[in-house]
């Protein structure tokens, strides 16, 4: 056993109901960090090709970090890794809450889950003593309702649970942690019911090794406080996420009624301030956390009155709030409120009902099609009711919207309208605001995502980067994902302004190992290529680094975007540069040399 891990793998078969143990193997870990970098490797290596999603062969992963756990700041944090049901690709949901501090402490690195259970169940770890549990009892329960279940019955334990969509195997379906967490995007929760594993319920004893204590201590304090003195610190534990609002609105590409515009009308009425005035209650934090960015909310006025959250964040006020319409905050977090109960991801929910609301508009669907529902934007009762028949799976159409927006569009003959990058829906921040964020998009190893490489700030901010432009784009998106593929299997928070330094140093003390700056780079480099070639391996075509085509042909009416649409030919030449910098060919597949380079040669496509 190393510092940093556990050196312990749970296995848990749930065909059998048998459980063993596995080493983690820690020669990988030094080359994979850990999280989305080991889990990854472990998908690859353990996973058969073309194998399903939704079936019993695939692999569900809980996993950790090297720091997670301990006093580095942010370290709270876990990873659920499988093969997205949503995308047939490669996918890492991250999620925050105290579980993964608790999962190490139980003694395990990894929690593997395979198989499926012949009935609904639901797990019960303690330490190193699982039991397999009849979850009947909380069959069709929401996700917080079934988390306090699980309090009241069995102890204070922290969960991982499905809510309905993830039982009706909606492909959205998320996996809720600790009760108001999500491991949110690429399906994780159908994957979940698709085992008929209900929840995890887990908790722990031991102490996280360390290799050298005193310097790990010293360190983490070390980073504490230049946490604490980072300036945008006291802004995000003040407003959290919704500060965006405001910023992303006035530059004109906040996501609005399906990406149609960029600047919401009602943009005040959803922004930070007018949420800390009306619903905000308080704050909190995850594990170990100064930065605190939690916002504690209730309704207190209108119809959904009494409603009760943590949130809603950033991404879900833009994709279910001004990407739907809704004009006030009290209705983004009731419809966030009741997404989150039902258990799947507001992104991508926000990204079906827009495209559903425009293929409405356009008599695409039809009332008769929704069952009687008169959807359309603003119409916040409507399109809650929608959203609970999707997760429900009560007819034909939500059905096929349950599936997913690229596989609902292609259906629907709506491509056109489908805002979407490899069957994942695009999160809150239109490229045609900064194109970086296009190729970033585009490139991102799980579809379309915001945490691979976020070049907003220095698009808008860097004089030298023209953000209508791709120009200069290439070299950044490359070297940011890099260092969150690293960043994200340590595992810390997106939001945490710890220095590249800094994380090799705690990573070194924790674990023992001698990395240098330009390592750890390159174990996130490595971590990007052999994701790459588990998506070439399932089915992602070479040059399937493509953008939807609304971003191309439809321009924005107003605001400081207005009449700006992503060049064809500008995307094309920095998709070019960036397979370039990879060491990728014209299509995007690893080339022999850049796989030997880091130690992937023996992986076949």
């Amino acid at each position: 056993m190393s510092g940093g891990y556990t050196g312990k793998t749970l296995v848990v078969e749930l065909t059998k109901k048998t459980t063993s143990i596995d080493r983690t193997d820690l020669e990988d870990a030094k080359h994979f960090i850990g999280a989305k970098g080991l889990g990854a490797k472990y998908l690859m290596d353990h996973l058969p090709k073309g194998t399903n999603p939704l079936s019993s062969d695939n692999i569900l992963i809980f996993t950790t970090g090297p720091l997670t756990g301990t006093s580095a700041q942010t370290s709270g944090r876990g990873t659920v890794v499988t093969k997205s049901p949503l995308t047939g690709l490669f996918v890492d949901s991250h999620f925050g809450g105290i579980f993964g501090n608790e999962m190490k402490k139980a003694g395990w690195d990894f929690i593997v889950i395979n198989g499926k259970s012949k009935t609904p169940i639901y797990l019960i770890i303690k330490d190193d003593k699982v039991e397999f549990k009849d979850a009947k009892r909380i069959m069709g329960l929401e996700c917080l309702k079934t988390h306090d279940w699980l309090q009241k019955n069995i102890g204070k334990l922290k969960t991982a649970v499905i809510g309905p969509a993830g039982e009706n195997l909606v492909r959205v379906a998320c996996i809720t942690i600790d009760g108001h967490r999500h491991a949110g995007r690429g399906g994780t929760g159908a994957v979940m019911g698709s085992k008929n594993l209900k929840a995890i319920a887990l908790t722990g004893s031991g102490k996280i090794p360390l290799d050298n204590e005193e310097g790990f201590k010293n360190k983490s304090k070390e980073v504490r406080q230049q946490v604490q003195d980072n300036n945008f610190v006291p802004i995000r534990r003040k407003y959290g996420t919704p500060f965006w609002v405001e910023k992303i609105n006035k530059e004109g590409f906040i996501p609005t009624r399906n990406f149609s515009e960029g600047f919401f009308e009602y943009g005040v009425e959803i922004n930070a301030e007018t949420m800390q005035k009306r619903i905000v209650d308080g704050g909190g934090a995850c594990y170990n956390c100064i930065i605190a960015c939690w916002n504690k909310s209730s309704v207190k006025q209108g119809p959904f009155k009494g409603t009760k959250l943590i949130g809603p964040e950033y991404e879900t006020i833009a994709l279910m709030g001004s990407n739907l319409g809704l004009k006030s905050i009290e209705d983004v977090a009731y419809i966030c409120d009741r997404c989150n109960e039902l258990g799947m991801d507001t992104i991508s929910m926000g990204g079906i009902l827009g495209f559903t609301i425009e293929a409405y508009n356009k008599v695409i669907v039809t009332k008769d099609d929704l069952e009687g529902i008169d959807i359309g934007w603003g119409k916040t009762a409507e399109l809650t009711e929608l959203l609970s028949k999707i997760a429900h799976r009560k007819s034909k159409l939500t059905k096929l919207l349950g599936e997913g927006i690229q596989k609902a569009s292609e259906k629907l003959k709506g491509e056109s309208f489908a805002v979407h990058c490899k069957g994942l829906d695009i999160p809150g921040y239109d490229p045609r605001g900064t194109f970086g964020m296009g190729l970033a998009y585009a490139t991102s190893d799980r579809g379309a995502c915001h945490q691979r490489a976020w070049t907003v700030n220095a698009e808008l901010k860097d004089p030298e980067l023209e953000r209508f432009s791709f120009e200069k784009k290439a070299k950044i998106v490359k070297e940011v994902q890099d260092e969150r593929a690293a960043f994200f299997s340590l595992v810390l928070c997106d939001f945490a302004p710890i220095s590249v330094d800094n994380c090799v140093d705690m990573w070194n003390l924790s674990t023992g190992f001698k990395h240098t700056t330009d390592s750890y780079l390159e174990c996130g480099e490595r971590i990007w290529n052999i994701i790459r070639l588990f998506n070439l391996r399932e089915g992602l075509a070479p040059g399937g680094d493509i953008l939807p085509s609304r971003l191309f042909n439809n321009a924005f009416t107003k605001g400081p975007a207005k009449d700006i649409v992503l060049t064809k030919d500008g995307f094309e030449k920095s998709l070019c540069e960036y397979y370039k910098l990879r060491g990728w060919d014209e299509k995007g597949v690893p080339t022999t040399s850049k796989l030997k380079q880091l130690g992937l040669d023996k992986y076949q496509i």
